[in-house]
């Protein structure tokens, strides 16, 4: 008797099945999105603080082949009067080969008869399109929402009350010495800060293009801080960041952060700190008062 086999059509997924698989995957995904984006912005940070890091490394390991001096704001250096081969720009610019950026820096000479704030002398310049044009990982955290980071800007501002003016015929305050200069600590005192890219207002650079001044923060030569010698109305740093465009709504003048919770500010002694969002108006001063005989607080 012959075989016969049955075939035998497989029981497909009711709608409701499919309803119910489609309900889980939409939950599980609902669970994993934040997971995801709180690890990006864990990362995120890491990468920021490690940015501030190496700029802090590399100033003061440019301070220190210059006699201890710091390189300014903005203005010559590493003399502050006109000389062969100075360098005449923002703060970020003076120190590039120490941030393994020498090949930028190198490309940016210009020859005798072009650079009249350094007497005509051959500088590396600021006036260069191999700066205005650079895109410097260093210089921008991921974390920073003002648009794509574009030619010669910064995620990152710096002390103005330590990093001065430095012009010939004593324009400014000139190269300030470290640790000299820190009077309060290396510890005790912030160089670098989140700062953001793009703001809406509160001085003439509310775009940090760093080859110029911008960038600086807290800066009494610019006119930007007063009175100079304590907290100015409550405000510590800017978080919860509105956009306007590609801009932050924020006063360019302070810090402000793209983190959740807190700030990364560099000190003087080489160390980053996650600073939280409760940090007191007084505790926050006194740390980017480099010589103001003030300490902050714990909650700093």
């Amino acid at each position: 008797m012959p075989f016969f086999f049955r075939l035998r059509r497989g029981r497909g997924f009711t709608l409701i099945e499919l309803l119910v698989v489609i309900a889980i995957i939409a939950i599980l995904i609902g669970l994993l999105v934040p997971a995801v984006q709180k690890v990006r912005a864990a990362a995120n940070r890491t990468e920021c603080s490690n940015n501030l890091k190496n700029l802090l490394l590399g100033v003061i390991h440019c301070a220190d082949t210059h006699q201890h001096r710091l390189p300014p704001g903005i203005g010559l250096y590493s003399n502050r009067e006109p000389s062969t081969n100075n360098s005449d720009g923002g703060h970020f610019l003076h120190f590039l080969p120490y941030v393994e950026q020498k090949n930028l820096y190198e490309s940016c000479l210009v020859p005798a008869g072009v650079d009249d704030r350094n007497g005509f002398l051959p500088t590396y310049s600021q006036w260069t399109t191999q700066v205005s044009q650079s895109k410097l990982k260093i210089l921008n955290c991921p974390s920073d929402p003002t648009g794509e980071p574009q030619g010669g800007l910064t995620s990152y501002g710096y002390n103005g009350m330590l990093f001065g003016v430095a012009y010939g015929g004593g324009w400014g305050q000139g190269h300030k010495r470290f640790p000299a200069s820190l009077a309060d600590g290396t510890s005790n005192t912030a160089l670098y800060v989140d700062h953001l890219r793009l703001q809406t207002f509160g001085s003439d650079y509310t775009t940090s293009y760093w080859p110029d001044w911008g960038g600086q923060i807290y800066s009494v030569e610019h006119g930007q801080y007063a009175p100079t010698t304590g907290p100015w109305n409550g405000i510590t740093f800017q978080s919860n960041i509105v956009m306007s465009g590609d801009r932050a709504v924020v006063d360019s003048r302070f810090a402000a952060t793209p983190h959740d919770g807190g700030i990364n500010v560099g000190m003087g002694d080489g160390s980053v700190r996650f600073v939280g969002s409760g940090v007191s108006e007084t505790s926050w001063w006194a740390a980017w008062s480099p010589a103001g005989g003030d300490i902050s607080g714990d909650d700093f």
